[in-house]
């Protein structure tokens, strides 16, 4: 049975990440406001675009604080609940596969992050110089939005992944002794019992030792002459 605090962790990261594909598509289509038609800055033989200001600064901003704030939460709960639960260094297979996700999600969400704050930089208030075929760039930054998009998308599968995996307990890896026996007992499994050492034991020189006169009883008690 799936636990609670999994689906809910896991619905949280997926609709942030929802979130910025959606905060990325916005910040891409807002790029195209960014030119002011037919107006130059001549400046003696330097001639700039001009661009202003658009909702792309805000949404880039917003997605990048999302990111980090998404990642930065499925690493704390995975430390929590998961990973660090038993206080040992994890072994098995699915563990170390979880490590390696959660470490490959935080490169990409630091790209990720970079991205759209770059692409939020470039739709500020500012002059730029024409292009090789002197026309200005019509959508400045668009093309750093759409690859944050589609990189926020591979690190939220990959912080539901690393959840997942984190989550976890190796079988047998932190179970007493006691409680592996009741669980073996209950399953109906057989319990090995250490041998018992026998009544015979041997004795340092190698021979056993004399078996002990069995008592003698009242009816064979010598009876004292008077």
């Amino acid at each position: 049975m799936v636990r609670l605090h999994v689906v809910v962790v896991c619905s949280v990261v997926g609709f942030l990440g929802l979130v910025l594909v959606i905060l990325g598509v916005a910040s891409e289509a807002a790029t195209a406001q960014a030119l002011v038609p037919d107006e130059l800055d001549i400046d003696g033989f330097n001639v700039n675009c001009v661009y202003r200001t658009t909702p792309a600064l805000g949404c880039g901003i917003v997605a990048a604080l999302l990111a980090l704030t998404a990642q930065i939460a499925v690493t704390t709960t995975s430390l929590l609940c998961g990973c660090c639960r038993t206080w040992e260094l994890p072994t098995t297979t699915r563990h170390i596969v979880g490590i390696v996700l959660s470490v490959v999600s935080w490169i990409i969400v630091i790209i990720v992050v970079a991205l759209f704050l770059a692409g939020a930089a470039m739709n500020t208030d500012q002059k730029r110089q024409l292009t090789a075929d002197k026309k200005c760039p019509v959508d400045p930054g668009s093309a750093l939005f759409a690859a944050a998009t589609v990189f926020s998308l591979v690190a939220t599968g990959l912080q539901i992944a690393s959840y997942v995996l984190l989550l976890a307990t190796p079988k047998g890896s932190t179970k007493p002794l006691a409680t592996q026996q009741q669980t073996e007992v209950a399953m109906g499994q057989p319990v090995q019992l250490e041998p018992r050492q026998d009544a015979d034991e041997v004795v340092a020189g190698g021979d056993p030792l004399p078996p002990s006169a069995p008592p003698l009883s009242r009816a064979t008690e010598p009876t004292s002459k008077v």
